[in-house]
């Protein structure tokens, strides 16, 4: 895929509030940690808790039937080092980009 191919619909998520209504997040990214895989979401509309644009980091576990599903970061000090984890793979991406333009 060339960056003329990207489509952001093509990276969306919808996930469900408390209510079961459906909120549409973009995909930005998953990192492993440990033995566990997470997924960087950014919030393409405000919802409770998360305006539009802000990101969101969940944990992707699976259910009874072997489907993911996206659970919240209850342990602060997880939380912090997937942070990190996006952080640097974020700054890595930019720095290869910027090092393709020169």
């Amino acid at each position: 895929m060339t960056d003329n191919d990207y489509r952001p619909e093509d990276f969306l998520i919808n996930l469900q509030d408390e209510d079961g209504n459906d909120v549409a997040f973009e995909h930005l990214m998953t990192v492993k940690y440990k033995e566990h895989e997470y997924i960087l979401l950014e919030a393409r509309q405000d919802i409770e808790g998360c305006m539009q644009g802000e990101s969101i980091i969940l944990r992707i576990e699976q259910d009874e039937s072997g489907e993911d599903i996206y659970v919240t970061i209850e342990d602060e000090e997880e939380y912090k080092t997937v942070f990190d984890k996006c952080v640097e793979a974020i700054e890595e991406m930019d720095n290869s980009d910027g090092e393709d333009n020169q």
